[in-house]
C-alpha cells in the first residue's frame, strides 16, 4: 500500500508541473496497476501524453508526460543461445536480469516466439551495462545483439479444466500450480500473490472471469471461462498458465 500511495504521489506531483510549467517527463516501464493509476490522473487533468513499450502489444510501457514523444528511449535485444540444448523461458530472463541488479522499472516486456528466439526491451539508459554484464540466462552461456525488426507480444496460456470447491484465490493458486493448498495461501498472506496487478492479502478473496493472477516465482494464470456446477457442487474453470 505504501508504494502505491508513494506513486500517486510522485505522479500527481509530475502532472501538476507538466499542466503549470511545461515539464516533461519520461517514466520508466510500468506495470499493469501502476498505469491505470497514471491514466486515471492523466484523463482526470486532461494532460497530454504518449506511451510506448518497444514490443508490439506490450503489456510494459514507458509514458511521456506533458507532449507526444517520438523517442522513448528504448532498446530491444535478442537473446542468442544454444537452442538445439537448453530452454529459456521468461522467469529465467527477468531474474537473470535483475541478478545482475537491474532495477523492474528498467525492464519492459520479454517475448518468446514460437521458434525459441527471446527478445526483451529494456531502458536506453541501462543498455551499456546490459551489453557489457548481461552473459547468462541461469546457467546458460548467452550474448546478445540489438534487434532493430518489430517484435510482437503474443500472450499464451496452456488451458486445463479445474473442479473447484470455491472460486477463493488460494484454491486457484493451489490446483493452478500443483502446490499444496497451505503454501498457496502462505504465499497470498505473505504477499507474493496479486489479481490483475493489485496485491490480494487475503485467501478467501474471490477470482472472476478474465481475472490474471500473478505469482511470485511461479508465474501467471488466468480465469479463462467459469462453468456450471459440477453434481457434488465443485465449481467448473478454464485456467490458463502462461507459457
Amino acid at each position: 500500500m505504501a508504494d502505491v500511495e508513494i506513486f500517486n504521489k510522485r505522479i500527481s506531483s509530475l502532472i501538476k508541473l507538466a499542466k503549470n510549467n511545461d515539464k516533461f517527463t519520461l517514466l520508466p516501464f510500468l506495470d499493469e496497476a501502476s498505469e491505470e493509476i497514471l491514466l486515471s490522473e492523466l484523463k482526470k487533468e486532461k494532460v497530454v501524453y504518449s506511451a510506448f513499450g518497444g514490443i508490439i502489444d506490450a503489456e510494459r510501457k514507458r509514458y511521456y508526460i506533458g507532449d507526444m514523444c517520438d523517442d522513448f528511449k528504448i532498446r530491444i535485444y535478442k537473446i542468442i543461445y544454444n537452442k538445439k540444448y537448453y530452454t529459456i523461458n521468461h522467469r529465467n530472463v527477468l531474474g537473470s536480469l535483475m541478478g545482475i541488479g537491474i532495477k523492474r522499472e528498467c525492464i519492459g516486456d520479454i517475448v518468446i516466439d514460437d521458434n525459441k528466439d527471446v527478445f526483451f526491451a529494456v531502458t536506453d539508459e541501462i543498455s551499456e551495462f546490459i551489453e557489457n554484464d548481461f552473459n547468462y540466462v541461469g546457467n546458460i552461456k548467452i550474448s546478445i545483439v540489438e534487434y532493430f525488426d518489430e517484435v510482437k507480444n503474443e500472450i499464451k496460456y496452456a488451458v486445463k479444466d479445474y473442479f473447484l470447491s470455491s472460486m477463493r484465490i488460494d484454491l486457484v493458486v493451489s490446483d493452478g500450480f500443483g502446490i499444496p493448498r497451505n503454501e498457496a495461501k502462505d504465499m497470498v498472506l505473505d504477499g507474493l500473490v496479486k489479481v490483475n496487478q493489485i496485491d490480494v492479502l487475503k485467501p478467501d478473496h474471490k477470482v472472476d472471469l478474465n481475472d490474471e493472477i500473478s505469482v511470485r516465482h511461479k508465474g501467471r494464470l488466468k480465469i479463462m471461462e467459469i462453468g456450471g456446477l459440477s453434481k457434488s457442487g465443485k465449481q467448473h474453470l478454464k485456467i490458463g498458465r502462461r507459457i
